[in-house]
């Protein structure tokens, strides 16, 4: 199966051709463009557990866990030469000066880190547009949006499969258009272009970080093949912690980069908003795939980040406060969709606060995990939405447990997974995070920094097992509110409707999604609970493609189990069950108490309402600020810049014109008066030389005749006096 990898990618681009280009032309049905578009997923999906099959039980032993290349086959189709670019010169690092080929081959590298992703990317692609079949019946853009869908699923596949940055970079950049194009997909909706252009925006600032950093590790390491750089990274020393170096810029730049499409702060404003989009397009993008794109890649570039220590901390306080931050705004938001967004957030946090403390195993395990039960939710709500007319706001829900058991049974599910309950998959993942966060040897110092950051981690377990359980009373139990609110987009009747439980094709990926929540964490116990066997399959499948650099990051406890670890999994599960406890006394039990200490608490209600200002200060005040900071500049540009460019335009003008007048009234009027004198003499000239001797004799006797009557003329008045006298 190795051998035919390459077509994984390839199945959902075929599925995007047929469908986008033929699906209006030949008017192709919704059954058509369901086998096609749920067809070429489940065959990459086949594909790609056949791969894995091979290289675990084959090409990794033959070849020592090295990675699979497909240009190892040889030529097209699995691999050619894409960008022959020729020599170019190192300018940074220890072989600065010295040439390197700047030849980028389009290839596929097969690793342990891969084919998690892989597996991700395609199990829960595809059970996600299963689940889209249902949900977009009817749609008059059916064909439009499955296109869509598939090419998410080419790009995304061409991000985790790539053998080199700039196949990555080509599946990065096209994962952000297909989020534009499917948070925009109701495009005739205001809210949703704006959505989708904000969304655009700000990936692009991460993703300018994202292509410097390409280009440094060119300019340093005169390739951008992962296999070889992860072996030409060791000729670097560690930059301890305050230090700042080459490495520390390069990690710097991919963490810009991670930051806007994992959607951490600052950059994470764009995902909440991505929620105008389908729900099935949340559970897909901006929850299970593409939002996790830069913890793999802080994790593809392990052997970078383990180099700075400075930005080890940086990734790890970044994600901590995200974590956090996220998880208080989700607190107080109404909108069903818009809780799971910041919940999304606040995971992805706890993914790069393990990164940022060398657990990057745990980081990706989380991943794993979160994949399935945030897609569960995701699509729980989107049944919930769609049994309730496309009502999105909890306070209009209510008492849904009996008319939709099976979306409430399969969120069940889910819910108890992100709250971190034993056994489900939450727990074992975010329970592993905190606990390597803990235990982290990275930073020194005592580790006072690792026990902080464990701190703010388990608050935000608490508070969001609170704001979950919080996000299933208000919509499966209590009262039955949906029976006194208006319902629809236009609110234009106020009658009540009959909530109705969607149909099997929306709950089956529910149910296959909700066992997945369940057992999925089962292939990462730890050794804390094996009983003193080591099972954990999960860690021992990825350790080959993690550099040890900091060996007490990742193996504080490989070998024999610490007593403190139980009892900080003992409090993780009681913050779990406390905040469970909370959530239900505040919206089953006792409803008023919600309103009681909202009022006592106004202050944090409030910051938190109000998503902490982060949209206030950044999408309005900044982009405020960013405006009359480019007014300024276009005045400037205006009066000074274009001022003097036209000023020296109308004096070269005026100039030009001045120069005109003196060369036609001076200068021609001399030329041509001389060249007037000399036409007029020669006219003189020419009518005495005209080569006759008579002529020549009549011109003597009249000038004789002259001569005379001049030497004469004076004696004509004597003589005629003289005359007259007499």
């Amino acid at each position: 199966m190795l051998k035919l990898v390459w077509l994984v990618p390839v199945l959902p681009l075929v599925g995007f051709l047929l469908t986008f280009l033929l699906g209006r032309k030949l008017k192709l049905g919704e059954r058509a463009v369901s086998i096609i578009g749920c067809g070429v997923i489940l065959a990459s999906l086949l594909l790609s557990i056949g791969a894995f099959y091979e290289y675990a039980t084959d090409y990794a032993h033959k070849h020592d866990n090295k990675p699979y290349v497909t240009s190892e086959d040889g030529g097209f189709p699995h691999s050619f030469t894409w960008m022959p670019g020729g020599l170019a010169h190192k300018t940074q690092g220890n072989e600065a000066g010295r040439l390197a080929s700047f030849n980028i081959e389009w290839s596929y590298q097969i690793d342990q880190l891969t084919l998690v992703m892989m597996f991700i990317v395609t199990f829960v692609g595809f059970w996600i547009h299963v689940f889209a079949v249902g949900y977009m019946h009817g749609d008059t853009g059916f064909y439009r949006f499955f296109a869509y869908l598939n090419l998410f699923m080419f790009m995304m596949l061409l991000l985790v499969m790539g053998s080199n940055f700039m196949i990555m970079f080509i599946g990065w950049e096209g994962v952000g258009l297909c989020s534009y194009l499917l948070i925009g997909y109701y495009f005739d909706r205001g809210y949703a272009a704006d959505a989708a252009k904000k969304a655009f925006v700000v990936n692009r600032i991460g993703d300018f970080g994202f292509a410097l950093a390409i280009m440094g590790v060119f300019a340093t390491f005169g390739t951008l093949q992962f296999k070889d750089l992860a072996a030409l990274s060791a000729a670097y020393p560690v930059e301890h912690l305050w230090q700042f170096g080459l490495m520390s810029w390069l990690a710097l730049g991919l963490f810009i980069g991670a930051t806007g499409k994992s959607a951490q702060i600052p950059l994470y404003i764009w995902l909440p908003d991505a929620m105008a989009g389908p729900t099935p397009v949340s559970a897909l993008i901006h929850a299970a795939t593409m939002v996790t794109a830069g913890v793999f890649m802080v994790t593809r570039t392990n052997f970078i980040f383990q180099r700075s220590v400075t930005m080890l901390m940086i990734v790890a306080l970044v994600g901590c406060l995200t974590a956090f931050v996220a998880a208080t705004i989700g607190i107080t938001q109404t909108d069903i969709k818009k809780v799971l967004a910041y919940s999304t957030v606040s995971q992805l946090g706890y993914m790069f606060m393990a990164a940022g403390v060398g657990a990057y195993v745990a980081a990706i395990f989380h991943v794993f995990t979160h994949a399935f039960f945030k897609a569960l939710l995701f699509l729980g709500s989107g049944s919930v939405i769609h049994g309730m007319h496309h009502e999105q706001e909890m306070p209009k829900m209510g008492g849904l447990a009996k008319y939709m058991p099976k979306t409430y049974r399969a969120m069940w599910f889910g819910w108890l997974a992100i709250c971190g309950i034993p056994i489900f998959a939450g727990f074992f993942s975010k329970d592993e995070i905190l606990w390597k966060t803990f235990s982290t040897e990275v930073f020194g110092g005592g580790n006072a920094l690792g026990k902080f950051l464990w701190a703010i981690g388990f608050i935000t377990a608490g508070i969001t097992a609170f704001y979950m359980t919080r996000l299933m009373s208000m919509t499966f139990k209590g009262e039955e509110r949906f029976r006194k609110a208006s319902h629809g987009e236009d609110d234009s009747h106020h009658a009540p409707v009959e909530p109705h439980e969607s149909p099997t094709i929306m709950t089956l990926p529910l149910q296959i999604l909700a066992v997945c929540s369940a057992v999925a964490g089962l292939i990462g116990i730890p050794l804390a609970l094996s009983f003193g066997k080591d099972i954990n399959f999960f860690e021992h499948w990825l350790d080959p493609v993690i550099v040890r650099v900091h060996e007490g990051a990742e193996h504080a406890a490989a070998h024999h189990v610490n007593p403190f670890e139980y009892a900080l999994m003992i409090l993780s599960v009681g913050v779990a069950v406390l905040g469970i406890y909370l959530g239900k006394l505040f919206y089953e039990r006792r409803t008023d108490l919600a309103d009681i200490w909202a009022a006592k608490l106004r202050p944090l209600y409030t910051l938190s309402f109000n998503r902490w200002y982060w949209d206030y200060l950044l999408d309005e005040k900044g982009v405020e600020a960013g405006k009359s900071v480019n007014n300024a500049l276009w005045r400037v540009d205006s009066a000074v810049v274009d001022g003097g460019v036209n000023g020296a335009g109308w004096l070269t003008r005026f100039w030009a014109k001045m120069s005109g007048l003196w060369d036609k009234w001076v200068i021609d009027l001399a030329v041509n008066a001389t060249g007037w004198i000399a036409r007029a003499g020669s006219i003189v000239l020419r009518t005495f030389q005209t080569g006759f001797w008579q002529n020549y004799v009549l011109v003597f006797a009249i000038g004789l005749f002259v001569i005379l009557l001049i030497y004469i003329l004076p004696s004509i008045p004597v003589t005629i006096r003289g005359f007259t006298a007499k």
